[in-house]
């Protein structure tokens, strides 16, 4: 059994995936477009931008890269 998740991790999640929803909404793209220039799946991102997982950092260079990002910048 794995330990619980810190709440300081589970809110770096969260705000991880709002920078990542506010920078796409501000690049003017959906979610589905985001994940196709990023070359990952739609749900992976739906995923990433509500919290829900711990997105590898490959995932985060990937997203950074079509937003035409610093990875810095998405980072909490």
């Amino acid at each position: 059994m794995q330990p619980a998740t810190p709440p300081w991790i589970e809110q770096a999640r969260i705000e991880l995936g709002n920078r990542i929803r506010d920078a796409r909404l501000h690049a003017d793209l959906t979610q589905e477009k985001l994940a196709e220039m990023a070359g990952i799946d739609r749900t992976t991102l739906q995923k990433t931008e509500a919290g829900k997982t711990d997105p590898k950092f490959s995932l985060i260079l990937r997203l950074a890269r079509a937003l035409r990002l610093p990875a810095r910048d998405l980072m909490p």
